[in-house]
């Protein structure tokens, strides 16, 4: 049976309000089992990589950041579904993206409790079926926590604006109803048309960001590269820096896209294979190769692309160079 994508939508909204409301370990656990197959597979980032079953997501992932920030807020920005390139018989996904906000009152993966506000943002691609969640794709962003912890040694080198992303500028980013599949479909092929191209080289010349961006687009990208707004900062503040510090090895193809309405997403696992020539991030120059898994959001105005949402394992890309971030903390603590 082909899984109704607004009840998909629905199943995802009662369960993520649910764990959001849960007020013990047992409950968090309850609420997972309730929701997702026995079998559920879950893929996050460094340190939590494959989990699976409910038990294992709810006791490594979700009790600890309930008991680190007891006060947590999810605040979704962009929540749509769809089905991978647009394929009828392709699996049913909802996608989310926003903050987490807390409290940080308790340790977390060792990083020492800092008793303000914290934020942590988040991405999150389920793939359901029969009414019921088989799949996880989540990326949390460990890093921002860190940094606002005041332990990331690598901030001085970050080039681009450190900030809690906003969401969409024109705030429409959650879609509970349907939509028109015209529409759904001009951002699907504007998405994959940049992508294919930008494929090719991973670079981005004048004249492809004129074809597929609005000249003030916004570019929100993962703690440890930043923010950069218009063409002229996301030279200054990621395609330049990412091109002369890093030497791409391989492009990978794209596992999952994922459109509707004027949104898209799109999850690389890896997306691209690269060797760190040049001191990229501050971390010194060195022969490694290193992984970075992506997930990105878009937002499509008129015929371009107006904003970009960027999630990237970062501390798996530390990782791979020989710089164990959550360890060294653990060690320090």
């Amino acid at each position: 049976m082909t899984q109704d994508i607004q009840t998909a939508k629905r199943l995802i909204l009662d369960y993520t309000e649910a764990r959001d409301g849960a007020l013990s370990d047992n409950e968090t656990l309850q609420v997972c089992k309730k929701y997702m197959i026995e079998d559920h597979s879950y893929r996050g980032m460094n340190p939590f990589y494959d989990l699976k079953g409910p038990e294992a997501l709810a006791s490594v992932v979700w009790s600890p950041i309930k008991a680190a920030m007891p006060t947590l807020q999810r605040r979704s920005d962009i929540f749509f579904a769809g089905r991978h390139n647009l394929l009828e018989t392709a699996g049913c996904w909802v996608v989310e993206m926003g903050n987490l906000i807390g409290d940080f009152t308790d340790d977390w993966l060792k990083i020492p409790a800092t008793g303000k506000a914290t934020y942590l943002p988040y991405a999150t691609l389920y793939r359901v079926e029969n009414d019921s969640i088989v799949e996880t794709v989540e990326f949390l962003d460990i890093f921002a926590v860190i940094t606002q912890a005041g332990l990331n040694p690598f901030l001085q080198n970050q080039s681009g604006g450190q900030m809690m992303s906003p969401g969409p500028k024109t705030h429409d980013g959650l879609i509970a109803g349907a939509t028109e599949g015209f529409i759904t479909a001009k951002t699907h092929t504007l998405t994959i048309d940049m992508l294919t191209e930008l494929a090719l080289s991973y670079t981005s010349p004048l004249d492809h960001m004129e074809r597929f961006w609005h000249i003030d687009m916004n570019w929100f990208g993962p703690t440890g590269i930043g923010a950069s707004l218009g063409f002229p900062g996301y030279r200054r503040g990621h395609t330049g820096p990412f091109e002369e510090y890093l030497e791409t090895t391989e492009i990978h193809d794209w596992e999952l896209a994922v459109s509707e309405g004027h949104f898209s997403a799109v999850m690389w696992w890896p997306c691209l294979t690269m060797r760190n020539k040049a001191g990229f991030m501050g971390v010194k120059p060195n022969n490694q190769l290193a992984e970075m898994r992506v997930i990105d959001f878009y937002r499509r105005h008129d015929n371009k692309l107006a904003e970009n949402w960027i999630f990237i394992d970062i501390l798996h890309f530390l990782k791979q160079q020989g710089v164990d971030l959550l360890k060294e903390i653990g060690e320090k603590s």
